[in-house]
């Protein structure tokens, strides 16, 4: 997870912003792990769920799983991410 090849599927979805926290999730992996990654990706999803989303949506699926565990972390599931998504919209 050292290369934006290996770590990003789609960076489209980036705003430049977003850029700084991809560059956050990076750091928290190669200095703490997939537990520090998995609190990284929880900050984020407590922060601003929609960067969150951006964020998630451009990473490889591979990397879904430390997603999905923050999001269960935080007290949600995929469901609820997608109804908070759309409340959002309106």
């Amino acid at each position: 997870m050292t290369k934006d090849d290996d770590l990003l599927e789609d960076p489209s979805w980036l705003k430049d912003h977003d850029w700084i926290e991809v560059n956050k999730l990076r750091r928290a992996y190669e200095d703490g792990g997939d537990d520090a990654l998995v609190k990284a990706w929880g900050d984020l999803y407590r922060k601003d769920l929609a960067q969150f989303s951006r964020v998630a949506c451009a990473f490889d699926r591979g990397h879904l799983r430390r997603i999905r565990d923050a999001v269960e972390n935080a007290g949600y599931t995929f469901q609820d991410l997608i109804e908070l998504a759309k409340k959002k919209q309106h």
